[in-house]
C-alpha cells in the first residue's frame, strides 16, 4: 500500500510526504491524504509571490501561462484534478481533514477556482455551502464503529477539532455517504463519500499537531486506510453462500451477532443517559453563564420547570404567568457586579404597563461574579440596583437563589414553587431565601 500525503506531514515508511505542487502523479498511489488548507496556502503564496514552489521536475510554479522553464499554476491545478479523478476511478481513496471551502479568485486563467476544485464529488453534492458548512468545534464521537476510521476517531477524540461539517439532511445524501463521526451537537464531521469506484473520506483533525505527535497519528491513518482499501465490496452475498461453512464459523457468527446486539443496547442506553444528563445539567448554567442564550434561555426553562407559564421565544420580553398574575422579568449576568442595565430595561416596561393600565410587577434576576462560586461571591449587584428595586418596588433575585428553589422543587418540595411566586409578587427589593417556608419532605 502506497500513501501520498500533501501538506499534512505524516512520518511513516508507507507515506510519501510532498506538497500539492511537488508531488508525483496522484494515481500512482493507493491513497492520498490532502489538507485543503495547505493547498489554499500554496495557491496564495504563488499568487502573492511570497514563497517559491516547484513541480516534481523542479520547474518553478508561476501565476501565469506555462512556458519552457516554468509551470503555470492553473495548468498544475487542472492536472491534479485529472489525477485525482483517475485515482478514484481506480478504487483509490482521498482523505481530507474537514475544512470549509474558500474561493481563489486570482489564479490566472482559472476562473471559479476554489479549495476543493480538484476533488470530484458525488452527484448532487457540492463541497461548499449549503452542503459543506463552515463551523468550528472540538471533540468527536464515533457513530459507526464498523467504519475503518472509527479507531482513529476513538484514539484521538479528545484532541480532535473541525472547521466545517456536512449537512447530512440534503436529499440523496444517505445514498452516497456514510457518517462515522459527529460533533457533540450531532453535526456530521466524519464522513465517507462514495466517489466513482473510490472513497473521499473527511475526518476531524488533531489539534496542535506538533512534530513529536505525528507518528501515532500517521500510524493510525495508515491502519485505517489499509482497512478501508481492503474492505470487501459492500454487496449482499447470494443466499446460497450461507450453506458453505468452515470450522468455528457458525459459533463466531453467533458470538458476533450477540455482541452487536449487546453493543446496540449499550449505545441506546448511553444515548438515553446522555440525553437525560444534558437535560438536567443545563440548569447549572444558572450559576455561571450570562447573555440571552447562555443565561436567559435556561432561566426561562427553570421557571417553566417550576410550573410557571411563559414564552420560550427569546426575542420576546420575558413575562411569567401564574395564578392569574403576571411578572415582568429582566435577566443579567456579569463576571463582576451587575450594573443598572437590567433596571433601565425593566423600568421602561413597567412605565409602559402603567400607561396602558395593565397590572405591573417586576423582577430583575442577576448572576453577578458569575465565574466565582456562589458561596464566595461579593454582593452580586451594585448598590444602586438595590436602591432602585426598593424605590420602584420590584424584586431583586439571584440565579443561585433560583437554583436552590429549583433543587427543592425537584427533590419533591411541593410548596416551594407557589411560595416563591407569592414572595416574588410581594417582594419590594432584595429577595431572601429565609422568607420561604422550610423545605418540606417529599
Amino acid at each position: 500500500m502506497r500513501i501520498l500525503s500533501l501538506g499534512y506531514p505524516l512520518p511513516n515508511p508507507q507515506i510519501d510526504n510532498y506538497s500539492f505542487a511537488s508531488a508525483p502523479c496522484f494515481f500512482d498511489y493507493d491513497a492520498v491524504v490532502a489538507d485543503p488548507e495547505a493547498l489554499s496556502r500554496l495557491i496564495e503564496e504563488v499568487v502573492d509571490q511570497t514563497a517559491e514552489h516547484a513541480t516534481a521536475e523542479r520547474q518553478p510554479i508561476v501565476n501565469g501561462a506555462t512556458g519552457p522553464v516554468a509551470s503555470g499554476l492553473a495548468d498544475l491545478l487542472r492536472r491534479r484534478q485529472a489525477e485525482t479523478a483517475r485515482l478514484l476511478a481506480n478504487g483509490g481513496s482521498i482523505v481530507c481533514p474537514i475544512r470549509p471551502d474558500v474561493p481563489h479568485h486570482r489564479v490566472a486563467g482559472f476562473s471559479g477556482c476554489d479549495r476543493y476544485f480538484w476533488l470530484p464529488a458525488p452527484a448532487g453534492l457540492q463541497y461548499r455551502e449549503p452542503h459543506l458548512m463552515p463551523g468550528s468545534g472540538q471533540g468527536a464521537l464515533v457513530t459507526d464503529y464498523d467504519h475503518p476510521f472509527a479507531t482513529y476517531v476513538e484514539s484521538f477524540r479528545a484532541r480532535l477539532a473541525y472547521s466545517a461539517y456536512f449537512v447530512d439532511g440534503i436529499p440523496g445524501f444517505a445514498g452516497f455517504s456514510r457518517v462515522f463521526a459527529r460533533s457533540a451537537g450531532g453535526a456530521a464531521i466524519g464522513v465517507d463519500l462514495s466517489v466513482d469506484a473510490g472513497h473521499a473520506v473527511f475526518i476531524p483533525y488533531v489539534r496542535d499537531l506538533a512534530s513529536a505527535d505525528r507518528h501515532p497519528v500517521a500510524s493510525s491513518i495508515v491502519d485505517c486506510l489499509r482497512r478501508l482499501l481492503e474492505r470487501p465490496i459492500e454487496e449482499s452475498p447470494p443466499r446460497w453462500v450461507g450453506e458453505y461453512t468452515l470450522p468455528g464459523l457458525a459459533d463466531l457468527e453467533a458470538t458476533s451477532a450477540a455482541a452487536d446486539e449487546a453493543l446496540e443496547a449499550a449505545q441506546a442506553k448511553a444515548a438515553e443517559a446522555r440525553a437525560r444528563l444534558i437535560e438536567l445539567d443545563k440548569y447549572r448554567r444558572l450559576l455561571w453563564q450570562e447573555g440571552k442564550y447562555g443565561l436567559e434561555a435556561v432561566a426561562r426553562q427553570a421557571f417553566a420547570a417550576l410550573g410557571y407559564s411563559l414564552s420560550d421565544n427569546l426575542d420576546e420580553p420575558c413575562v411569567l404567568f401564574s395564578s392569574g398574575e403576571q411578572l415582568l422579568i429582566e435577566i443579567e449576568g456579569s463576571p463582576a457586579a451587575v450594573g443598572m442595565e437590567a433596571h433601565y430595561r425593566l423600568r421602561r416596561r413597567l412605565e409602559e404597563a402603567i400607561a396602558e393600565g395593565r397590572p405591573h410587577k417586576g423582577l430583575v434576576l442577576v448572576n453577578g461574579y458569575r465565574l466565582t462560586a456562589p458561596e464566595s461571591r461579593e454582593t452580586e449587584y451594585v448598590d444602586a440596583l438595590r436602591i432602585a428595586a426598593e424605590s420602584m418596588r420590584y424584586c431583586l433575585l439571584t440565579t443561585s437563589q433560583l437554583f436552590e428553589v429549583l433543587r427543592r422543587h425537584m427533590e419533591g418540595d411541593r410548596q416551594v414553587a407557589q411560595a416563591l411566586w407569592q414572595r416574588l409578587m410581594s417582594c419590594e427589593g432584595v429577595f431572601d431565601l429565609e422568607d420561604l417556608p422550610p423545605q418540606q419532605p417529599s
